[in-house]
């Protein structure tokens, strides 16, 4: 029976992301992305790794030109003609703008991904660095904790998309499918007669769904690449605290696998234990670095975009007359809205997590047990403590900080912004 139930997930293991159906006993770092991998590769938008000759190479390279047609150009076209046909009406062009807007950037996320391929194939092999490897009991199971929370985050944040965009995908059913779910227009047909209007609402289905996925996969990578060096953190921590029991299990380890000499004293783990945690935290500074370098352009874009959009969408709830006899436009509107809040919200829950974590290191130095050690090893543990003083933290475009103060900022701006607006419309 086991044998029969391994075959099963062997084959269909291709079509579920990596983690799904395999064990996570390894607890390989790919966990971690294995949720946006599979669904950058289902639009084809992962990097295209196949020999230029290949015919591997060009039918991806088709299918991803149809893809970006279908969810990108061909509706950013629409939305286009839209507002400049309905440029008088502020109302009309908050609608589809704030749509566009959203819409957009994700592409140009994804844009960035992509010019960025190097830096995220490296903070991938980085992952997988001697130093990042668990050791103990306690590291794979703050590994795997964080696991777990990079992949909720993403299932989560694209499932709620999905399930708003739903809610937009039905509204033309309760206004007698006199709008379409997204404000398109086209300069060589009317887009609500038939039977052009049931094929652009079946290419609705399709393309709203697979924006908002690509747009979860596009703003969870970054949040989960944060998630794993908080997880390296947190084992930093955890050895600072406890760097005797750490030296400790090293020495009984040796002498289990006659590898102990008896000049190697107890101080000689500890130091060997104190040298790895500030090979680990040297690690860890540049594995940030990195990470805010591939991900600082898109961010700060994200960031700036975010609050436009949010003003918008306030400036389309004063628009709606009548809004009692639009109960699902209501709706929508409001799950827009707090899908945006969540999605900027993320990015700055995971950097204020960062920086709460590495200054929590600072601490953790403290809390370990130096008081047992000669003067001369406290002074590691007292150099340490002086670099731990400055927090890693993420920036975006060298702007902003990837914090929740940053969150509270932006959305005082967005108020700001809605406010003038809605004065400027009375």
């Amino acid at each position: 029976m086991k044998m029969l139930i391994q075959k099963v997930k062997e084959k269909l293991s291709p079509i579920f992301p990596y983690g799904v159906l395999e064990s996570w006993d390894d607890l390989d770092p790919k966990l971690y992305h294995a949720v946006h991998i599979f669904w950058l590769k289902f639009y084809g938008l992962w990097y295209n790794n196949y020999p230029k000759k290949s015919i591997k190479f060009w039918l991806n390279m088709m299918y991803t030109l149809l893809v970006l047609w279908l969810v990108c150009f061909f509706p950013g076209i629409g939305e286009v003609v839209y507002l400049l046909k309905r440029r008088d009406n502020i109302g009309d062009v908050a609608e589809g703008l704030y749509l566009f807007l959203s819409e957009m950037y994700t592409y140009f996320k994804v844009l960035v991904f992509w010019l960025n391929k190097d830096k995220v194939i490296s903070l991938q092999k980085f992952l997988h660095c001697k130093e990042f490897k668990p050791k103990e009991p306690e590291h794979k199971e703050i590994i795997r904790k964080s696991i777990r929370k990079a992949r909720f985050v993403m299932t989560s944040y694209a499932t709620m998309c999905v399930g708003a965009v739903s809610v937009g995908i039905i509204l033309p059913l309760t206004e007698n499918f006199d709008i379409l779910p997204t404000n398109v227009e086209y300069p060589f047909f009317d887009v609500y007669k038939n039977p052009t209007y049931a094929y652009l609402y079946l290419h609705h289905i399709y393309y709203k769904p697979a924006t908002c996925i690509i747009d979860g996969v596009m703003d969870t990578i970054l949040a989960a690449f944060v998630a794993s060096a908080i997880g390296q953190i947190e084992i930093l921590a955890f050895n600072l605290r406890n760097f005797d029991v750490l030296a400790e299990r090293r020495r009984k380890r040796a002498i289990s696998d006659n590898k102990y000499i008896g000049k190697y004293t107890n101080l000689y783990f500890t130091k060997r234990i104190l040298k790895e945690c500030i090979l680990l935290h040297n690690s860890i500074i540049r594995y940030v670095s990195v990470i805010e370098s591939a991900f600082s352009l898109a961010s700060a874009l994200q960031f700036m975009l975010s609050v436009m959009v949010l003003c918008l969408i306030g400036i389309q709830f004063l628009s709606i007359e009548n809004p009692t006899s639009h109960p699902m436009q209501m709706v929508w509107m409001a799950i827009y809205l707090t899908c945006m809040l969540i999605e900027v919200f993320i990015l700055c829950w995971f950097g204020n997590e960062l920086i709460w974590k590495s200054n929590d290191l600072r601490q953790a130095a403290f809390d370990g047990p130096w008081r047992n050690l000669n003067r001369k090893t406290c002074m590691f543990i007292i150099i340490f403590m002086e670099r731990c003083k400055r927090p890693m933290r993420l920036s975006a475009g060298k702007i902003f900080t990837l914090s929740l103060d940053t969150y509270t900022v932006l959305i005082n701006w967005a108020y700001k912004a809605f406010a003038v607006m809605r004065n400027m419309k009375k």
